[in-house]
C-alpha cells in the first residue's frame, strides 16, 4: 500500500514537472510573439494543450482519491492501535487485590498453549489412513501380534529347510552324476577286458598249433583273469546299480519334502503378506513400532481435545475478566496472555505499539501533504486557465471532490 502510494505520488510529481514545462514553453513562446508582435496559435495546438491540462487535472484527481483512502485506512488502524493502548492502561490500573482470577486465567492459558504447542510439534509416522485402520481394528491387532511375529519366526524356519533340501537335491545329483560316471567307467574296463581275452586266445590258438608249447597254464591265467574282471565287473555294478535306486528313492523323497515345505511356504508368506497389506506396513518390526505410536498419538489426542476444551474454558475466563474492567477488545489478549503476567512483556507490546502510531500518523501527514498539494495544482490550473473551468468542476464532480467540500473552484 505505502509502495503505491509512492508511486502514485512519484507519477504525479512528473506530471507536475511535465505540466511547468508546458507552461514555461508556453510563456516563452508569448514573450516572444508580443515582442515580435504577433501571437500564432492554430487549432491543433489548441486541443493538445486542452488535452494536456485535463489530462494533467485528472491525474490529481486520482492522487487525491487515492491519499483520501490512504488516510481513511490509517485513520481507521490508527484509531485501532489507540483503542489497543487504552485497554493496556486499563489492565494496568486493575488493582491488585482484583487481579487474581484475570491472571490465574492469563497463566493457564499461557501453559496451556505450550502444551498445546508441543502437541502440534510431536511428530508421527503413522498415516491418517493408518491410523484410521488401526482405530478400527484395536481391539485385534494386540490378538494380532504375537501371532505375526510368530509366522515370521515360522517362515525363517521354512527358509532354512529350503535352503537346506536345495543343498540336499544339488548333492544327490552330484551323486547320481557320479554313480553314472563309474558305470561308463565299468562298461569301459568289460570292454577292455573282453578285448585282451580275446586277443590273448586267439594268441595262444596261433601258437597251439606248434605241439611243443604247453599253453594250458597261460589259458588257464587268461580265463581266470576273465572270470575275475567279470566278477569284479558284476559286483561293482551291482553295487551302483544298489546306489543309482537309493539315490532315486532320496531324490524322490526331497521332492515330496520340498513339496511340503513350499506349501507351508506359501500358506505362511499369503498370511504375513495380507496382514501386512491390511495394517500397510512390512513386516511385524513396523507393525510393532506404529502400533506403540498409534497408542501414544491415541493419548496424545485424547490429552489435546482435553487441552482444547481447558483452553476455551479459560479464553472465556479471560474475556469475561477484562470485560468486567470495560476493556474494549478482550479477546486479542487470548494470544498474548504472558503480557498480563509480565509487566515487561507489556512495555515490549506498548513500545511497538507507539512506534505503529507513529508511522501511521507520518503516513497520514505524508497523505495529505501529497493532496493538499494536487488541490492547489488543480486551482493553479484553473485561474491559469478559465475556459477550462466547466469540464475541470465536472472532472471534480466526478470524483467527488466538490461534493465532500475538499476543493473549492474560484469563480
Amino acid at each position: 500500500m505505502e509502495g503505491s502510494r509512492k508511486t502514485i505520488i512519484k507519477k504525479g510529481m512528473d506530471i507536475r514537472m511535465g505540466f511547468l514545462d508546458i507552461f514555461k514553453k508556453g510563456e516563452s513562446r508569448e514573450e516572444r510573439n508580443s515582442s515580435s508582435g504577433s501571437v500564432k496559435t492554430t487549432t491543433a495546438n489548441v486541443n493538445s494543450n486542452s488535452m494536456e491540462q485535463l489530462g494533467f487535472i485528472k491525474e490529481n484527481c486520482d492522487m487525491i482519491a487515492e491519499s483520501d483512502r490512504q488516510i481513511a485506512e490509517a485513520k481507521v488502524e490508527y484509531q485501532a492501535v489507540t483503542s489497543y493502548l487504552t485497554d493496556m492502561q486499563k489492565i494496568d490500573m486493575i488493582p491488585r487485590d482484583q487481579r487474581e482470577n484475570l491472571e490465574d486465567a492469563a497463566k493457564k492459558i499461557y501453559n496451556l498453549t505450550l502444551e498445546r504447542n508441543k502437541f502440534q510439534e510431536n511428530h508421527t509416522r503413522i498415516l491418517d489412513r493408518q491410523y484410521r485402520i488401526f482405530e478400527r481394528y484395536e481391539l485385534q491387532i494386540p490378538k494380532e501380534l504375537p501371532s505375526i511375529k510368530e509366522k515370521e519366526e515360522y517362515q525363517k524356519k521354512i527358509d532354512k529347510d529350503i535352503e537346506y533340501l536345495e543343498n540336499e537335491k544339488h548333492i544327490l545329483a552330484e551323486e547320481k552324476e557320479d554313480i553314472i560316471g563309474k558305470q561308463g567307467y565299468l562298461r569301459s574296463i568289460a570292454i577292455a577286458t573282453s578285448v585282451v581275452v580275446v586277443l590273448l586266445f586267439m594268441l595262444f590258438a596261433f601258437l597251439g598249433r606248434d605241439d611243443n608249447l604247453n599253453l594250458s597254464i597261460p589259458f588257464l591265467l587268461t580265463v581266470l583273469m576273465g572270470m575275475a574282471s567279470a566278477f569284479y565287473i558284476f559286483m561293482e555294478t551291482r553295487k551302483n546299480n544298489y546306489d543309482f535306486q537309493l539315490v532315486q528313492l532320496k531324490q524322490n523323497r526331497q521332492i515330496v519334502l520340498m513339496n511340503k515345505v513350499k506349501i507351508k511356504s506359501v500358506n505362511n508368506l499369503n498370511y504375513l503378506d495380507y496382514t501386512y497389506n491390511k495394517y500397510m506396513v512390512d513386516n511385524y518390526e513396523d507393525l510393532k513400532s506404529l502400533w506403540d505410536e498409534f497408542i501414544m498419538l491415541k493419548d496424545v489426542i485424547k490429552r489435546y481435545q482435553s487441552n482444547t476444551e481447558m483452553l476455551e474454558f479459560y479464553n472465556k475466563e479471560l474475556v469475561d475478566e477484562l470485560n468486567r474492567f470495560d476493556v474494549a477488545d478482550a479477546e486479542i489478549w487470548i494470544y498474548q496472555p504472558l503480557a498480563i503476567l509480565d509487566n515487561r512483556e507489556m512495555v515490549e507490546i506498548r513500545h511497538r505499539l507507539n512506534v505503529r502510531r507513529q508511522k501511521l500518523r507520518d503516513r497520514m501527514d505524508a497523505s495529505m501533504k501529497q493532496k493538499e498539494e494536487s488541490l492547489e495544482l488543480i486551482n493553479s490550473v484553473i485561474k491559469a486557465n478559465p475556459q477550462y473551468k466547466s469540464e475541470t468542476k465536472r472532472l471534480l464532480k466526478e470524483y467527488g471532490i466538490v461534493s465532500r467540500g475538499s476543493l473549492k473552484v474560484e469563480e
